[in-house]
Parts: structure tokens; sequence; C-alpha cells
């Protein structure tokens, strides 16, 4: 635990803690102002978290409105989206490409003020957020993929990365289970460059914490390996103290317990649920600024805030300039790293990447994880960017980059990161670690262990983030481990997210081609892999363009007047073969499609979706071990669904394909 009667900076001058008491106020008017005219929001965060605000944004961090992206920037992640009218006021008054008319549509359509951040709606947004919990999960991610860059990149006399990632999280983000998660490996990998700010104002949405929570969370941080201030959270000589500790260089998190009143100000919903979750009122509103000795104007900012800001600007701007002129230094010192800082900066994929997947050699039925393990070693050495880990399942799910080394604690030198069995922080953090904009991640688990995942993934699909997830034991074939782990309407689930491909390949081919799509899409991927062996099947090798990269196309065509067409994907085109085989022999022309990847398809010109599918292919039939939920779109509805209807059993993967249909013979029966 920090001292911290210690080691404080000198006192504010009096002229500026005013000038901060001057900004809180302002954003506690601007916050009221909004929700009041939108008739929705939440007032109480950022009136109880004014000072906090204003001392951030206006004195504490690092940063450059005019270039938000600026790479060593100070980061701010409110991980209690909620309260977003805290971040729009503070992004608005210190300079960023908001406007007081966007303040003035909060929540409205197409304003970049929505209901909760989202970092590709509005600048100076680090991360999208608003379910509880997932903005400490993030920063945890970015704090740990900074502290990798500063590890690749600063030398004794350069220091490049050394900006500090701050998190504000809620009574509801610290009750959130991936808040246990993300606080636990934080503290564990000791992210020395991690503040996390616990608003605690012992108010949730449904009524006093008391009712909900009675756990000591400082003594639970202090457990994780973080270190604790306590302070209230309104005092600004209490904040500035605690900052000045806690940005000094340390070698462990640290959690800023600040004690605030929700709804500070209002004289009759101040520190009660009432001033969490909707406006305060037209009259209390009046009250509220009577009582803080704000002016009545709605949307009144003080000429003295302007003009802080505008000089606080200059200041920034002049900060990013010595750090660009140190890094001009750099580059000229140090060449080769500069070219790898490019690569990794602009995600640089070699032009012969096809090429070079292709070249390597994986001979005879393999599974799809361990053709993918063989093409992440290849990857690893051609992309810098590259860095994964998994759920405590690396030996089983073949994430391992065999020729580099595990990230340890205060140790980031290496490319593969333990997660531990954390499944939903591993997701949110690994769309943290691509917020970072020179990392490019890929996490794994069994593709049933999803579910832990699945808002995570949500978030990084909305926000179009470059994560790829490699979700192994694809199907009720991984065998003996039985239902529980056994998928079967989780493909279904995954298809329905919006934004997300999902690559369900058919051999080690398809699997090198998967891998391609990935890295190519600008958005995130899940690889759907089989634990069992696929058997080689000359009919994939195609070229990307011709084959994956469509998302389906034909692996045989029919020898007349089709009267079957068979769509499979995974360790089902096999069988698929097969099936179409006896067909052919029983005089009975049959198509055969590899399909997988529905996004691919979807966005493929209407002629080539005819020409793949046509109108005169006879009856379509699917063959997938999962739910049908979802096929009838490419079969129509006369096809036939092979799928799994049920749960899966525990037994071997031989035994369980005559259970469930998955034979030549029952699927014959099916069709004639």
């Amino acid at each position: 635990m920090i001292d911290d009667s210690q080691g404080a900076e000198k006192p504010f001058t009096t002229d500026l803690k005013q000038m901060l008491a001057k900004i809180a106020g302002t954003i506690r008017g601007l916050s009221m102002d909004a929700v009041q005219k939108a008739d929705s929001g939440h007032p109480g965060l950022p009136m109880g978290c004014a000072e906090l605000g204003a001392y951030l944004f206006g004195y504490a961090m690092r940063y450059n409105p005019k270039n938000p992206k600026w790479l060593n920037r100070d980061r701010f992640i409110l991980s209690a989206g909620h309260g977003c009218m805290l971040l729009y006021s503070c992004l608005f008054l210190s300079g960023y490409k908001l406007t007081l008319d966007d303040i003035k549509n909060f929540r409205q359509l197409h304003s970049p003020t929505p209901g909760h951040p989202e970092s590709f709606e509005t600048d100076g947004v680090e991360t999208t957020t608003g379910p509880l919990g997932q903005g400490v999960a993030n920063a945890v991610g970015t704090a740990l993929g900074l502290k990798i860059l500063a590890t690749k990149f600063n030398t004794d006399a350069y220091k490049l990365f050394d900006s500090k990632v701050i998190f504000l999280a809620g009574d509801g983000c610290i009750m959130e289970g991936i808040n246990h998660e993300a606080a636990s490996i934080a503290g564990h990998l000791k992210l020395g460059n991690l503040i996390g700010i616990y608003d605690s104002n012992k108010v949730c949405l449904d009524g006093p914490v008391s009712e909900c929570l009675s756990e000591n969370t400082k003594e639970r941080y202090l457990a994780y390996g973080w270190d604790v201030i306590e302070i209230d959270g309104n005092d600004v000589d209490a904040i500035h103290k605690a900052f000045s500790q806690a940005k000094a260089e340390r070698e462990r998190p640290v959690l800023i317990i600040a004690r605030t009143v929700i709804g500070k100000g209002s004289p009759n919903k101040a520190g009660t649920s009432k001033a969490h979750g909707a406006p305060l009122g037209v009259e209390e509103v009046k009250a509220s600024k009577i009582a803080l000795g704000l002016p009545l104007e709605d949307f009144y900012v003080p000429q003295a805030v302007t003009s802080f800001f505008a000089d606080k600007l200059e200041r920034d701007k002049m900060l990013e300039k010595e750090w660009q002129d140190m890094f001009d230094r750099w580059s000229r010192e140090f060449p080769e790293k500069r070219k790898e800082f490019d690569t990794m900066l602009h995600d640089v994929l070699p032009q012969d990447l096809e090429q070079k997947l292709g070249a390597l050699e994986i001979k005879g039925a393999v599974s799809g994880r361990k053709a993918s393990n063989e093409v992440l070693q290849v990857l690893a050495d051609l992309l810098p960017q590259l860095y994964g880990g998994s759920a405590d399942l690396s030996c089983s799910d073949l994430t391992m980059l065999k020729k580099y080394p595990l990230i340890t604690p205060g140790h980031y030198e290496g490319r593969n990161i333990k997660f531990g069995v954390r499944e939903f922080c591993m997701a949110a953090m690994a769309s943290g670690l691509r917020q970072t904009r020179m990392i490019v991640p890929f996490v794994g688990t069994f593709l049933t262990f999803s579910d832990y995942m699945r808002n995570a993934v949500r978030l990084t699909a909305l926000m179009r983030e470059k994560v790829i997830y490699q979700f192994t034991h694809d199907s009720i074939f991984l065998g003996e481990d039985g239902p529980t782990h056994q998928p079967v309407e989780h493909l279904a689930s995954l298809r329905a997210i919006h934004n997300l491909h999902v690559i369900r390949p058919a051999g080690a081919y398809e699997v090198k081609m998967a891998w391609i799509a990935a890295l190519h899409y600008n958005g995130p991927t899940a690889l759907i892999l089989s634990r069992q062996n696929i058997a080689e099947m000359p009919e994939t090798c195609v070229p990307y363009a011709e084959g994956v990269g469509r998302g389906a196309y034909i692996v045989k065509k029919e020898s007349g007047p089709a009267q079957f067409t068979l769509i499979a994907t995974g360790s089902e085109l096999p069988l698929a073969l097969s099936v179409a085989k006896e067909l052919e022999r029983l005089s009975k022309p049959t198509r055969v499609i590899s399909m997988p990847s529905w996004e691919l398809f979807d966005a493929q010109p209407i002629a080539y979706k005819a020409e793949c599918l046509g109108k005169d292919t006879g009856r379509r039939v699917s063959i997938e071990a999962a739910s049908d939920f979802g096929w009838y779109k490419y079969i129509g509805i006369d096809g036939i669904a092979i799928c799994v209807e049920s749960y899966g059993a525990s037994a071997p993967a031989s035994e369980l394909a005559k259970e469930y249909g998955f034979t030549v013979d029952a699927i014959l029966e099916r069709l004639l």
C-alpha cells in the first residue's frame, strides 16, 4: 500500500485551484443541462466526479486535442460509460473536435455525443464503453500493450512510450466479474503504468450500494498486488496529492478510491439513486445551479475556462512537438528499429504473404488447431505486430509462438501472453491491446467458452477493432469431454454478431487462407478450428481470391444436371465429398461447395453468388456439425440441413458421428 503522507508534489497555487473549481462547476452545469435537454441520461456521475475530470484534463494528463491519436498521450478510459457527459464536457472544454451544439445534442441521432462513449464516433474517446467493467479490462490491455512497446522501442536516452493509462470505474464496474479478472491479471503483470479511479459514491442505479455490496474493495485490490490510495474525490488538493504519487515510476498498478457525492450540488437528489439515471428536472437543475453558485443560463461556459484551455492547448502541442523531435532523433539513430516501428504502426503485411503461407508444408491429415499453429509460427516471424495468448489452453488450442518467450510480471519482451482462466477479461484486454494501434492480438480458447467472451467480442465488433479469436474444439467431434464442452449453438451465435467475420476452414490449406482473410480484415475475425484431424483435400488448394477469400466456392462440379448441391464447412467438407461420390455413383450428379465464411460470401457480387449456388443445381443440403440456425438462407425453405439438433454426448468422435447422423450412409438415407 502507498504511504500517502510521502512524496506528494508541492500544493497547487491558489489561482490554479480556483480555475479547476471553475472547470468543475462548468462540467456540472453542462452535464445537468445536456441530460435535461435530452430528457435522458445519467447526471449523477458527472456531477460527482467533476473535480476529477477538471484535474485530469486541466492539469494531470498529457494529450493533444488536435492530434487525438498521438502515440505517447496519456489515455483516459471511462469504464462507467453511463457517466459520459463527464467525458464529453472535458473533451469539449479542452479543445477536441466537439462543439457546444454537440453537447446540446446529447443522445440525439447522428450526434458525436451518444448515450455511451463510442470510440469510432468521437475524437478523444479511447474505447467504447457502457457494459460495466469492460473499460477496466480494456485499460489493462492498453497498459500491457504500452509496456510491450516501451520495452521494445525505449532506450535509456529515448523514452518513446512512458505515458499512463487511467480508467474511471463506478460501483457497478467494481461489482462486475470482469473487474475481478482484470484487476487480478494487472496486479500479476505489475502494470505500473496503470492508474484506476474508483468513483465510490455508495450509490448504484437501484439504490444504496450497501444493499448489494459489502466487500472491502481496498483489501481486495491490495491482495491483487495493487497500491491503493483513499481520498475525498471532491477535494482537489487530495486528488493532486494522490496523482502526484500515482504518476511516479512504479512497479504496481494504483487504485485511487475516490469518495464522491453522486449528483453533488443537487439540493434534493445528491447522494441518492435519484441522481443516477434520470434527468434532475427543470426546477432541480435551477436549484442546483443556485446552490453551486453557477449562472442560470443553459450551457454556460465562462470565458476564463475557454481561455485557460486555449493556453493549455498550446502547451499540449509543444509537448507533442518535443516528443516528435525526440522520435526523429531516435529514428536517425536506430533506422532498423524505425522500420519495425512503421511496420507495426501501419500494420504492414508482406505482399507475398499468400505465397509464403502456400509454401508452408503441412503433410497428411491434420487438425485445424494444429494447422493454425504451424501458420502462426510463420506469421510471427513475418509480422512483428502479432502478439497472442490463451486462457490457460495454449497447450490445447495451440496458440503458442514457439520461438518467442512469455510475457511475465515486469518483463514484457515476449510475444506470448498467458491470460489464465479469464476468458472475458482476455477478450476485452485484446481490444485494449489493439487500441495501442501497433499490436494485432490473437487470443484462443475452446469454441464453447466463447460464451464467456461474447459481450467483449460484441464491443470489439462494434468498434471494428482488428482482433483475431482462435476458437478450437469446434464441434461435438471433440469427443469424450461431452456436452459441457461440445459447441452446438455457438457458430450461429457468433455469426449473428455484426462486423464479426466467422471462418470455419476445412483442412490445412483453408486454414492458411483463413489467416490471410483475418489479417486483411480491419475488424475482428473468429477462426473456428477442429480438434480432430481433417483429411487432405486437393480440391481446396485454390488461390485465396478464388476460394476462401470469396467465402464460398465450388470444390466439386456436378457431372450433369445437378440433383443435389452439398454445402459444407470445416471438418464436414470431406464428408460432403464422400457423400457426393456415392451420389454420383447412383447417377445423381452433385455439386459440392465449401462455405468457410458466410460474411465473406455475403459480400460477393450477386452474379458470383448466383454462379456458386445456382438456380438449377438441385436440392441444396447443408452439412455442418452445429445448429441449423441461419442455414435456410442458403439452402432455401425446402433445403435439408444435416445438423446437430440437441446437445452432444460424451463418447469417441467416431461413435458420435454415427449417433448424430454424420456418416455417408446416414446422409444418403436423409437425401434419397
